[in-house]
């Protein structure tokens, strides 16, 4: 039998207005709407493994309920917080605002996922990408666990903006109103912790508030960066994997950090398919497709498609919301277990 894995870093909370009863339905739907191991399961207590990160572990307390967070890094158990939080919220409105974590919270302190960055460089990569240099303070949590992070971009011309802060409660607050950051989230493409430089690769479209804040960014300028986050390399033999414009640099990583013995298949979007520019490279034993947008192909319907025909590879797809949320249902119904895929709405049509 296999033990768990060991995460040092611990935070627990009482929420004695949520009844433990009526919470473990919801958390256990919780854990599989997010495709999270249920590693542990009884009428008093409820365990949910995040792959790599670190562990929910829910009792019964009394009337109530009681959680320990667990993490191997103090950004790690930070964002496995938030993340419970936000859960709660939908779960019992209001709930989050009394919870308190007793191993954190000081007031008007910084997130510790949170870091400010200096821009080195602008490049133009493709016909519609720019690859963006930054020299960090800290990438010691970038590794190939977790390759996304945020951007944190001030509104249009606001001069003196306002950034996350710790309350007293130990969550993130966030600027509101007129200081209200924009948060898109990118892929970190190339890092390096020893020197502190991260690349990203960004897509350019019309309308884009950080399309727009790259067209004018200017070497020397201060950015702030919120992460590492999301989802990593999956750990697997067989891989089908399908990305938009959106996900190509994700796409481009797993498939260049992947193992020379990994096989599978690779469907890739772009207007123009292989002639948008944007490089990408594959193991030997992965083929590589490319689709065109201009001519109508759809990658939901070729992930759906293909991915009952290779029952054991891990199903990876990244594009539009109103493309993987039918994906998401068909893999579910197919019975795809838990930990085998990674399903996600990089964006969504107006």
């Amino acid at each position: 039998m296999n033990s768990l894995p060991s995460f040092p870093l611990r935070a627990e909370a009482d929420l004695p207005a949520l009844p433990f009863a009526a919470a473990r339905p919801a958390l256990r739907a919780m854990a599989q709407e997010h495709e999270l191991p249920v590693v542990h399961d009884t009428e008093a207590s409820l365990t949910i493994e995040v792959p790599a990160f670190g562990r929910y572990r829910f009792t019964a307390e009394g009337t109530g309920t009681a959680i320990r967070v667990s993490a191997a890094l103090p950004d790690r158990l930070h964002m496995l917080k938030e993340g419970f939080a936000e859960h709660l919220e939908h779960l019992q409105p209001g709930a989050a605002a009394s919870l308190r974590w007793p191993d954190n919270g000081v007031v008007s302190t910084r997130p510790p996922d949170v870091q400010f960055t200096t821009l080195l460089s602008v490049i133009p990569l493709g016909r519609s990408f720019l690859r963006i240099r930054l020299q960090a303070q800290d990438l010691s949590g970038f590794g190939d666990d977790a390759i996304h992070f945020r951007l944190l971009l001030p509104p249009a011309g606001c001069t003196d903006p306002e950034y996350p802060k710790l309350d007293a409660g130990g969550r993130t607050v966030w600027p509101k109103g007129a200081k209200t950051l924009h948060r898109p989230v990118y892929t970190a493409r190339n890092v390096c912790a020893q020197s502190g430089l991260l690349e990203f690769d960004l897509f350019l479209h019309a309308g884009g508030r950080a399309s727009a804040w790259a067209q004018n960014a200017a070497a020397g300028d201060q950015l702030a960066i919120a992460g590492p986050g999301g989802g990593g390399i999956p750990t697997t033999e067989e891989i089908l994997l399908y990305a938009d414009e959106t996900a190509l640099p994700a796409a481009a990583r797993i498939l260049e950090t992947l193992p020379p013995g990994t096989c599978g298949s690779a469907t890739l979007l772009a207007d123009g398919g292989a002639a948008c520019g944007y490089p990408v490279t594959a193991p030997p034993g992965i083929s590589l497709r490319w689709l065109d947008r201009r001519v109508g192909d759809s990658l939901g319907r070729c992930a759906r498609a293909d991915f009952p025909q290779y029952p054991g590879a891990f199903l990876w797809f990244a594009g539009e919301k109103s493309e993987a949320q039918p994906l998401r249902a068909a893999a579910r119904a197919a019975g795809v277990p838990p930990g085998q895929s990674y399903i996600a709405a990089y964006w969504s049509l107006p």
